[in-house]
């Protein structure tokens, strides 16, 4: 089993209509290549972390670094690990109420707090997705 994670920013212009656009591609490319993962949007930043076959992860993440609905495609973390973290993870969008949106903020940030960490990419993953949450930039962590 293969993690690899990433952080880019969204192409101006990107509304709702893109997200979902992104989120319905994911849905179907992915569970053809049986890749599991998590994608996180927030402030104009994506976070993702992709698990699978090696070769298909690899595959997947050259197609993502050419996608024009983003740019600034930044390798955080890959590496090899013994099992899946995101197998029962669905896909899904959700789109907190502007007053809302404080509280869906505080939440996610305590499941970045609690979530398992450990292996690198896991690490740099929600390390990442707390920094895009608490200041909209994400930035790869030293490796250690």
């Amino acid at each position: 089993m293969y993690q690899l994670n990433y952080c880019s920013i969204a192409s101006s212009g990107a509304d709702l209509k893109d997200l979902n656009e992104i989120l319905n591609t994911a849905i179907k490319r992915n569970a053809v290549k049986n890749i599991t993962g998590c994608l996180i949007y927030h402030n104009n930043y994506f976070v993702q972390i992709l698990e699978g076959d090696k070769q298909a992860v690899l595959d997947l993440y050259e197609k993502i670094k050419k996608d024009k609905k983003h740019h600034s495609v930044t390798l955080l973390w890959e590496n090899s690990v013994d099992s899946r973290h995101f197998e029962e993870w669905n896909m899904a969008f959700y789109q907190p109420e502007e007053n809302n949106m404080k509280q869906f903020v505080a939440n996610f940030m305590y499941l970045a707090t609690l979530a398992d960490r450990s292996t690198g990419t896991l690490l740099s993953f929600w390390a990442s997705v707390r920094k895009i949450l608490d200041d909209g930039m994400a930035t790869p962590l030293e490796r250690v």
